[in-house]
């Protein structure tokens, strides 16, 4: 079926849901769901109703993205790993050529947010992309391994906010031991409001990302500019030349490699925005806009963090030993007093806070579709969508007791549950790699049938699509290395483990009784005929 004008026909005969007419492609054209006439087309084109409600505007959903991802709030508190397996110039490498050749990544994502924003994201676009005889099993893989990264991003998150607050604790008491059943009380509790503002401050939500992304940034400056002032500075050769192997690794070529960790884990996410695609206003023009916005902004803000941690570091070892186990925080130490930390420290919990709020807010939408497709068990329920509040409030009462469950494992085994923090990127990058693949390969064979996008590749689309697919698994391939040699149990990287096992479970869950239920998400798009 010839597809280049299938969005403007759509639009021509989009019913809104009292059955009147729409004029005009991105006038308001529900009072309800706040949708357009291009809102309203794109989800007639991918068969679905719009069950949420359109609150969120370009500028609110990549304030929402951006703090929902929490890079510099977050990233600063995961910089050991580079710094063990690379040093200081590790880490700013690693962090430049990721930033670098995740862009071919998320141009792919941006064009395939276009021309299909919908809260399913990859597991949707693997399903209308993919060949016909595999876009079932591939899209349903794609769903779970979706689902495990935010999921497991949901859980770490809150887990930050509780070791945050011990280490806020300990600044003011050496004497304070790190007790693990302690920081699992303080993530339930954060997880807690984390739903309440989510869910029953649903409404505020748009109203409230701008003005604490602002916060961010003043927060941002409030950390880097007395450190800058005041902190002990490493010499430039120490910054750029001093390269570190703690690990044992053979060569320092593998030690970098291992210790990428770090730039990895912060450049995925940017998709988040997608998951929030159907409660967005003319998504289908916003989201484009929205991802690389938010993909050049978490750098402006990461790297100079980075920077001036690696400047303030004049002896690693010192760093890597503190007492609160957190570079970034011996820097902040050798700064200023223990107050001054400790009101630091308070305002990145605040911004932790907020972040948890937004990113379980993404979590929940992603969940829903997926049991909206009959992905998961319990679909009905999951995708349930509440009558007045017009959210899927069973989704985000699932999501965190999901969280609460995976936070249990810390209490017996730290170093199992900080497997899940590599988790979510690893089951991210397989997401990524699949659906840009697919993509790929539709463009490549069959051209005619991609929707219309407003943020087109053109002829660069099999070149940009292919080098996202190389990338994206080169880093879900390093990304299940331990951090040194020899490997012990408590050293190993369980998250090869964990993500094997869950996708075992997906696969005996899709031969017992989700092949039976679940067609793929193509089998609703508008001239798409499937045979089962």
């Amino acid at each position: 079926m010839e597809r280049g004008s299938e969005k403007t026909e759509a639009v021509q005969a989009a019913v809104v849901d009292d059955g009147s007419s729409l004029e005009g492609q991105n006038a308001p054209i529900n009072e309800i769901t706040h949708s357009s006439a291009m809102d309203a087309a794109d989800m007639r084109r991918m068969g679905k109703q719009q069950q949420l409600v359109r609150e969120f505007k370009t500028f609110s959903t990549a304030s929402f993205t951006g703090i929902a991802m929490a890079t510099w709030e977050v990233g600063l508190f995961t910089i050991s790993q580079s710094f063990i397996n690379g040093g200081r110039p590790g880490l700013l490498y690693t962090t430049i050529w990721n930033f670098i050749c995740f862009i071919p990544i998320y141009l792919s994502m941006a064009e395939m947010a276009s021309m299909a924003p919908i809260a399913g994201a990859q597991y949707h676009w693997v399903s209308e992309f993919a060949p016909e005889n595999c876009q079932r099993f591939l899209s349903y893989i794609s769903g779970w391994s979706s689902s495990i990264a935010w999921q497991s991003g949901n859980a770490v998150g809150i887990f930050i906010v509780g070791s945050l607050i011990q280490t806020i604790i300990s600044v003011n008491d050496e004497s304070y031991g790190f007790a693990p059943w302690q920081c699992t009380l303080l993530a339930f509790a954060a997880m807690l409001l984390a739903y309440t503002g989510s869910v029953y401050g649903h409404k505020y939500l748009p109203r409230w990302q701008n003005p604490v992304f602002f916060l961010r940034i003043l927060c941002y400056l409030a950390y880097i500019i007395p450190i800058w002032v005041l902190a002990p500075r490493a010499t430039h050769s120490q910054v750029w030349r001093e390269f570190s192997n703690e690990g044992g690794w053979s060569s320092m070529t593998l030690t970098l490699l291992v210790g990428q960790l770090t730039g990895i884990s912060q450049q995925v996410g940017v998709d988040g925005s997608v998951h929030m695609a159907e409660e967005i206003q003319d998504a289908s023009a916003s989201l484009p806009k929205i991802m690389m916005y938010i993909y050049l902004t978490n750098f402006a803000f990461m790297f100079p963090a980075f920077l001036t941690v690696c400047y303030h570091v004049p002896d690693l070892d010192a760093a890597l030993n503190d007492s609160t186990t957190y570079p970034a925080i011996y820097v902040l130490r050798e700064s200023m007093s223990p107050a001054w930390v400790t009101v630091i420290l308070v305002l990145i919990l605040m911004l932790n806070f907020a972040s948890n709020m937004s990113f379980l807010t993404a979590c929940t939408r992603d969940l829903f579709a997926f049991a909206r497709d009959k992905g998961l068990p319990f679909a009905g329920w999951i995708s349930r969508v509440h009558p007045e509040r017009r959210i899927p409030q069973n989704a985000a009462t699932l999501s965190c007791a999901i969280a609460i469950l995976l936070g249990m494992i810390y209490i017996g085994s730290p170093v199992a549950f900080y497997a899940i923090n590599s988790l979510g990127a690893v089951a991210t990058l397989q997401c990524y790699c699949l659906s840009i693949g697919c993509v790929m390969w539709r463009r490549i064979y069959h051209p005619e049938t991609l929707p219309p996008s407003k943020f087109k590749l053109g002829k660069w689309g099999p070149w940009v699509n292919g080098a996202s697919v190389i990338y994206s698994f080169w880093c879900f391939f390093w990304l299940f290395w331990p951090q040194g040699t020899p490997v012990t149990a408590p050293d190993f990287n369980w998250s090869s483990a964990v993500f094997v096992g869950v996708i075992i479970i997906a696969l005996v869950y899709f031969a017992v009784t989700a092949r039976k239920h679940y067609k793929g998400p193509v089998t609703e798009v508008e001239g798409r005929k499937l045979h089962d």
